[in-house]
């Protein structure tokens, strides 16, 4: 069995763009070292990310005053062996600074990850980790499969479904049912 190389976010990004048959870029993301692909997000998947993505842009429109701006696909270095693009994150606008780079440096002040059929639980447990040790306030899993959404912060864990609220320090007065993140229409 061939060893996997490992590298540094560096050397990662350095990497030059993959395409598919059909001319569409493949996202990769470095985790712990090890370059892992990224298929293409489901239909039901786009849906839930466009779902928290609108809660959250509703909230922050009411809330200019908090600096935060919600984003989808963002690059961002977390660490030296990780490079990660989570589904949906807030960030603090005075970290953007788009004529820069093509990637943002730190964890996101929340990441957003909508757990797709393919990836590890590994993966997403090495993800939530990283994104605390360097800089997340917190990190929301959200499973399609159970609807069900995991709060991670750094001293706690919350698992809520169906009607439950859920609610973020980052985020004062933000309230939004489990549910309506999984709204398919």
């Amino acid at each position: 069995m061939a060893a996997t190389t490992l590298l540094t976010s560096d050397q990662f990004l350095a990497l030059p763009e993959e395409f598919d048959q059909y001319g569409n870029v493949v996202s990769h993301e470095l985790i712990n070292g090890e370059v892992v692909s990224m298929p293409h997000a489901a239909q039901r998947h786009d849906i839930i990310r466009g779902n928290i993505l609108s809660a959250l842009n509703v909230y922050l429109h009411t809330n200019r005053g908090l600096d935060l701006r919600a984003l989808p696909d963002t690059e961002f270095v977390i660490a030296a062996n990780d490079t990660f693009i989570p589904d949906c994150c807030l960030i603090a606008i005075n970290r953007l600074s788009p004529d820069k780079h093509k990637y943002i440096q730190g964890a996101p002040e929340l990441a957003i990850e909508v757990v797709s059929p393919s990836e590890s639980a590994a993966y997403l447990r090495i993800k939530t980790e990283a994104y605390l040790a360097n800089g997340s306030h917190s990190v929301w899993i959200v499973f399609p499969e159970v609807r069900s959404v995991m709060v991670y912060n750094r001293d706690s864990l919350r698992e809520l479904k169906g009607d439950q609220t859920i609610t973020d320090p980052l985020l004062p007065g933000f309230s939004c049912p489990v549910a309506a993140f999984f709204e398919l229409t």
